[in-house]
């Protein structure tokens, strides 16, 4: 893949089972107009076709009675869609800053949904206050901002409920008429509420939400509220954060979250679980294991007594079976529904026919499908072809110091020997995995091999191997990726030992960062949307008021232990650094501080900052940055460990 292949990708995603065809929504970058479209396709066995039309469609819902989708045009916010079929839906709300997520009460003709309500004068409301002439905003709280949005406490996500029922001969929801139904707002909490959901007979509506005001001091504690009432009411449960939930019957609720076992902040290395909650006893009960079992952010589906799930395993996001009466069900007991090397994204369920999205080693977006009540193996309907030149890895396992490591090592087609990129991912608690990776491909194409594993301190694994690195963020994981780096070395003659570059994104950055520092066999490497000062990111991050302290500690020792702003004066590897202008989780100020510490080093440097930009930059960016992106990273590469000439 080179980087101006960058728009024949795509991503397959939120299939929804219609009769004998499948509803999914691919998305794909488009150079030209430096925008991604999306729109609903149809698929069967035998043919495709494309249902809806407008630049960004997605999330589509089908129900007996009424269907929907979030619709936008060009450079406009989404609006929600709902019709008699999916091919009928018309807008039928007008939010200013657009609708997020929705849910149908099908039977009742109602649809309940999550927007932003900017305060007055905010947000290009009023066309006489351009935005460097708002008000000024006072803060009281401890979170404020949030990547990818900017602030938050202005423009709360509020619900919203509103009738289905068609208005007649009016010209309410005629296309061209700028009337749509109306909307009620409803009580909520006053924090940004999230995952509108209704029970089963209609006669509950709830959200999810904090479970107190956030009044200066950091409270990952969530809950789900029942609305509609004269307050909302928050059911009773364990500390723990709630991601999604699914009402089971009137009276009791699936859940999907973390448990905070310590106190309010206790997140690193928690596994997202499924939780029954038992609204008439007020119980609670974990079904998965703590320890072994996380879930995917991905909707469970409920088939008979049991809950349909996707859990991340070690380069995997799988699909399981789970009785709905399991207690703490460990990993080696579950049901396994897909195979270990396909990243599921999506999925959904009707009677014994289950379909999925997702990217396997072999194509970055697929769709699939498994028939329940037969042991047959999944079987794949559609897959979008992988870019010319793409290659598939080969999988390591790596013994280390704290177990087997799985890595991966993915070369050039041709003869080497090949300089060697070591790639270390985000997170820390996340994880590569399996599926056809762009950077991988793109890196190969222009004949380096790439080196990357999941070190402690990565998800797909276990807990305890998730807080290896809480007190200590390098030393774990940096043991770990030079332990994949050096079996690679050992064991693949085609890799050239003296031409090693090493890269990494966020806590890919900062582990990087770390590493050369400490060992200086690198000749160059790249640094990118970096934790890079421990110490300003805890007033500067929209994360900060936590993560540093939770990873790090208070200890001054040991902040400046685990600084890689700390230990600039002991690199001597010459470095990009790379950040995005907009980066609300790494702010451009730590890739400012470093850049400037690596200079006053004697550090041959150079710094790229994408305007406009986010975190999500390499994932989600304008296309034409992330083509730029590439293009930068290959120079750089280029530059510094002489590839040959002739790229495929």
């Amino acid at each position: 893949m080179n980087p101006e292949d960058l728009d024949t990708l795509a991503e397959y995603s939120s299939p929804v089972l219609r009769g004998d065809e499948a509803v999914i929504t691919i998305r794909r970058p488009d150079l030209e107009s430096n925008s991604y479209l999306s729109q609903l396709f149809t698929l069967t066995a035998d043919d495709s076709r494309r249902l809806t039309h407008a630049w960004h469609d997605s999330s589509p819902l089908v129900g007996p009675n009424w269907s929907g989708y979030l619709s936008a045009e060009k450079k406009s916010a989404p609006q929600l869609h709902v019709g008699a079929t999916l091919e009928t839906a018309h807008q039928i709300t007008d939010s200013h800053l657009g609708v997020s997520e929705f849910a149908l009460d099908d039977a009742g003709s109602r649809a309940l949904y999550i927007a932003r309500a900017a305060e007055p004068g905010r947000y290009g409301q009023d066309e006489d206050i351009p935005a460097a002439e708002e008000a000024p905003r006072r803060i009281t709280s401890a979170a404020y901002l949030s990547n990818g949005l900017g602030y938050t406490n202005d423009r709360p996500a509020r619900a919203f409920l509103v009738d289905l029922a068609e208005p007649g001969t009016g010209t309410v929801g005629i296309r061209g008429a700028g009337e749509v139904p109306l909307s009620t707002l409803l009580n909520a909490p006053v924090t940004d509420v999230h995952d509108p959901q209704f029970c089963p007979s209609g006669t509950r509506m709830s959200v999810v939400s904090a479970l107190h005001p956030d009044e200066g001091q950091p409270d990952l504690r969530s809950t789900v509220w029942l609305l509609g009432g004269e307050e909302p009411t928050p059911l009773q449960l364990p500390r723990m954060s709630v991601s999604m939930h699914i009402w089971l019957d009137e009276d009791s609720v699936l859940l999907m979250g973390n448990d905070l076992t310590r106190d309010e902040l206790d997140f690193v290395g928690q596994m997202p679980g499924l939780y029954v909650h038992e609204l008439r006893t007020g119980t609670t009960r974990r079904l998965t294991d703590p320890e072994t079992v996380a879930l995917a952010p991905i909707r469970p589906q409920i088939r008979g007594g049991a809950a349909i799930a996707v859990i991340d395993t070690d380069g995997a996001s799988r699909l399981v079976s789970i009785d709905l009466g399991a207690e703490e069900i460990g990993i080696d007991e579950l049901d396994f529904l897909s195979d270990d090397t396909t990243v599921i994204n999506g999925f959904d369920i009707a009677d014994s026919t289950l379909v999925f999205t997702g990217a396997t080693p072999n194509s970055p977006a697929v769709l699939g499908k498994i028939e329940l009540d037969s042991a047959a193996a999944a079987v794949i309907v559609k897959e979008h072809p992988a870019p010319a030149n793409s290659v598939t890895p080969q999988v390591l396992r790596v013994d280390g110091e704290g177990g087997s490591i799985t890595g991966w090592l993915a070369t050039p087609e041709g003869q080497g020997p090949f300089p060697v990129i070591l790639n270390i991912h985000g997170g820390p608690f996340a994880q590569y995995t399996h599926s056809w990776f762009d950077e991988t491909q793109v890196l190969t194409s222009a004949g380096y091999a790439v080196v990357y594993s999941n070190p402690r301190g990565s998800g797909g694994r276990t807990r305890s191997w998730g807080t290896a690195v809480q007190g200590d963020m390098a030393a774990p994981a940096m043991s770990d990726v030079l332990a994949v780096l050096d079996s690679a070395l050992e064991t693949e003659p085609n890799l050239d030992r003296n031409r090693i570059g090493i890269q990494g994104g966020s806590y890919g950055g900062y582990l990087t960062a770390m590493t050369i520092a400490a060992d200086h066999r690198f000749r160059a490497a790249i640094v990118e949307r970096g934790y890079l000062d421990p110490d300003s990111f805890v007033g500067t991050s929209d994360i900060g008021r936590f993560f540093t302290e939770e990873y790090t500690s208070r200890s001054r020792e040991a902040i400046a232990a685990q600084s890689p702003l700390a230990h600039a004066d002991q690199v001597g590897t010459p470095t990009l650094v790379m950040h995005s202008e907009l980066d609300f989780r790494c702010p451009l100020e730590q890739a400012q501080q470093y850049y400037a510490a690596l200079q006053r080093a004697g550090v041959d440097t150079e710094m790229l900052i994408f305007p406009g930009e986010n975190h999500e930059l390499s994932r989600a960016g304008q296309p034409r940055h992330r083509r730029q992106r590439f293009e930068a990273v290959l120079d750089w590469w280029d530059r510094h460990l002489a590839a040959p000439a002739g790229r495929a």
